[in-house]
């Protein structure tokens, strides 16, 4: 995901006849390089939410399917970012969960941290294991003053 309103979306269009899942991680990984090098410009609420952690994406395709993948940060920069073939094995401290939809809309989007945020509220992702800094930043995305981080 782009980290700051001003940032260029992805084309978030899937690819034609393509692998679904590889057209969705190559997206989404070519925008968190976009993410990494416009880190300075990421609100301080979403460089907190994603400081030091071992992140385990889990999308669920249009075609039924999954797609997972594993990130890692330190002080919010994604130092690593790869697919998986499954989850097993790994132990994440956030699990993020959406839907393949959801993903192209926040990176279609002209302001991918409020779209992200509208997800958040809706139950369209779904964030798991936070910890408590962050679970009171999602509670006030959800409930409306993610204003006051951004």
């Amino acid at each position: 995901m782009a980290a700051a309103e001003e940032l260029p979306a992805g084309d978030g269009s899937p690819a034609e006849g393509g692998d679904p899942a590889s057209d969705l991680f190559d997206l989404i990984d070519s925008n968190i390089e976009v993410y990494n090098q416009n880190l300075n410009l990421a609100p301080g609420f979403l460089k907190s939410l994603v400081g030091d952690e071992e992140i385990l994406f889990v999308i669920t395709l249009e075609d039924g399917g999954e797609l997972y993948a594993w990130g890692v940060t330190e002080s919010a920069e994604f130092i690593e970012f790869e697919k998986l073939e499954s989850p097993d094995g790994n132990e994440p401290t956030i699990t993020v969960r959406s839907d393949e939809a959801t993903v192209r809309s926040i990176i279609d989007s002209s302001s991918p941290v409020q779209k992200f945020s509208d997800a958040l509220k809706s139950g369209k992702v779904v964030v798991e294991d936070a910890g408590f800094l962050q679970s009171l930043m999602l509670w006030a995305m959800k409930v409306g003053l993610g204003n006051l981080f951004m």
